[in-house]
């Protein structure tokens, strides 16, 4: 392997983990409507609240903790269009300017993974046990159900 395909490899790896990284934690269930152009559209947060209140059966209490994940994990229209905005320049960019707009888009994504993350582990330890076993064997949307056992 050349030395130029030797640096590509971890900056790829990197990028498909950003990737990945963004399914997580964007909320549960099925996602709401058709597909968008750019594909499934983000999840709603009325029906992921209205899921995860029914599966969860959520007290009144546990409310607060609800609508606090949730406004942790659902992106602001301001971010979905700064990320729209920033792919659609890529076409005229350098390859050096594509690619410090590709390590500023995962520094972007990586606090905003460690955002929901943080949400998501303060919602969690506000359920009672069963509720936290129902809680894990939710999927994220477009994940496949975990097998048994799993």
């Amino acid at each position: 392997m050349n030395k130029f395909a030797a640096r590509l490899v971890p900056l790829a790896a990197v990028a498909a983990l950003a990737l990945a990284g963004q399914g997580l934690a964007q909320g549960y269930g099925p996602p709401s409507g058709p597909p968008g152009p750019n594909g499934p559209p983000a999840p709603n947060p009325a029906d992921q609240a209205r899921e995860l209140r029914a599966t969860l059966g959520l007290r009144p209490d546990q409310e607060p903790a609800l609508q606090s994940y949730l406004q942790a994990v659902t992106p602001s229209p301001a971010q979905t269009a700064r990320m729209r905005q920033s792919q659609a320049g890529v076409a005229s960019m350098t390859t050096p300017e594509r690619l410090d707009q590709m390590l500023a888009h995962m520094d972007e994504m990586r606090a905003t993974m460690a955002n929901r993350v943080e949400a998501t582990k303060r919602f969690y330890f506000q359920l009672t046990p069963a509720q936290r076993r129902a809680f894990d064997t939710m999927r994220a949307p477009g994940q496949q159900q975990r097998p048994a056992g799993y």
